[in-house]
């Protein structure tokens, strides 16, 4: 007898719904889903942990964030040959919750890994926010994400702590309507300055909830910059981060090397030929489907400038990832992208096809292996602590 598919899968997403329909079930369930990837890609942490099985350079990187734990405006290798790791000198903010919370480097990662199911749950509540309260669309939404390199980074980045600025773009994202969404803002882009560029969807995601999307080009504008109180946060958010760089730079010296002896360049990662499409795929995978349908949905609608902003803010996130040498690290940073997408597909009425789309790509995702391009090409693959 052949099974019914389709029926199978409404019986699926009714029984999601009915799991999710409170705050408590959401929780139950993210954290039901990092217990089984966490089973599958056991933090790199807790293995080099057990084995002692630490390189040079991450015992030297351990040494170097304890000691901006214990000094965290203190420079330590501004001036030291190896200029390509003093940009992450002014990435303070992971090294102030470090010393706030008394954790060493080690700890600190640890705290990293347990943020993955705090990250799914507000994963999970603002697609469930943009999408009108779909729970399924929720649900495939965040299992899709979680099998990219947005999930792996927080059990595979050994002291990186992008996952930091991930949870703080985050928050931002949920909130994106509020006032105080510059705090967590902030706190991203001190994380790391990649965090910068896909801040800017924010004004894109007020438009929509607002419908200020609509007339000419000049009345958008208008909008964009007079009516849509995320642009205003985020222009404070800047502001803020400028001032502050601009403070620590004249009283600790604390700046963002360059050039390419600090493997700061635009078009550096091309240098690695082949390995760097494995690379720039693995950081959302299937998921930058998403981001394409997007852009063809603002294109159909004529919605012109919207589309041209859109494409715009990846295009940068683009630049910035190939400018380094860590290319899949560097464009997961654009997750905050796929947002729109939830956003928008309530008006294109499609929410059923949406769903079925996101568990094919949550399952193409999960077939599809993960890769990281930091000097070699590193495949992750699951159970690999047991083999």
């Amino acid at each position: 007898m052949i099974p019914n598919i389709p029926h199978l899968i409404r019986q699926l997403n009714d029984l999601i719904a009915r799991l999710t329909h409170n705050q408590k079930g959401v929780i139950v369930v993210c954290f039901a889903l990092f217990i089984g990837f966490s089973i599958l890609y056991f933090p790199q942490v807790f293995q080099k942990k057990i084995h002692t099985s630490w390189t040079n350079n991450e015992r030297f990187m351990i040494d170097f964030v304890n000691r901006k734990i214990e000094h965290p405006f203190t420079p330590i290798i501004i001036q030291n040959s190896r200029e390509h790791y003093a940009k992450r000198e002014v990435r303070i903010a992971p090294y102030v919750i470090g010393k706030v919370f008394h954790l060493n480097a080690i700890r600190l990662f640890y705290l990293q890994v347990f943020l993955l199911p705090f990250f799914l749950v507000m994963f999970f509540n603002l697609v469930k926010k943009l999408s009108n309260g779909d729970s399924p669309l929720a649900f495939w939404a965040t299992v899709c994400i979680l099998f990219t390199y947005v999930g792996h980074s927080f059990v595979y980045d050994t002291l990186f702590y992008d996952s930091f600025a991930y949870v703080f773009l985050l928050i931002a994202c949920l909130y994106y309507d509020r006032k105080w969404s510059i705090i967590p803002l902030v706190f991203a882009f001190f994380v790391d300055e990649r965090s910068l560029f896909p801040a800017l969807i924010f004004p894109l995601l007020y438009l929509f909830k607002s419908e200020l999307y609509s007339g000419n080009v000049r009345s958008i504008l208008n909008d964009f910059l007079w009516k849509n109180k995320s642009t205003h946060s985020l222009l404070l958010s800047y502001s803020l981060y400028i001032i502050i760089r601009y403070y620590l730079y004249k009283q600790f010296q604390l700046e963002t090397p360059v050039g390419q002896q600090a493997a700061v360049q635009i078009g550096f990662a091309f240098l690695h030929g082949y390995k760097l499409p494995y690379a720039l795929f693995s950081a959302l995978k299937w998921a930058n489907l998403l981001l394409l349908l997007t852009l063809i949905y603002l294109v159909k609608k004529k919605m012109w400038t919207v589309a041209l902003y859109y494409f715009g803010i990846f295009l940068a996130c683009f630049l910035v990832a190939t400018a380094v040498d860590d290319v899949t690290r560097s464009l997961t940073y654009c997750f905050p992208l796929v947002f729109l997408f939830f956003q928008i597909i309530q008006y294109s009425k499609e929410q059923v096809m949406a769903v079925y789309l996101l568990g094919l790509i949550f399952l193409a995702n999960f077939l599809t292996p993960t890769y990281t391009l930091l000097m070699h090409l590193l495949r992750i693959s699951p159970l690999d602590w047991l083999f």
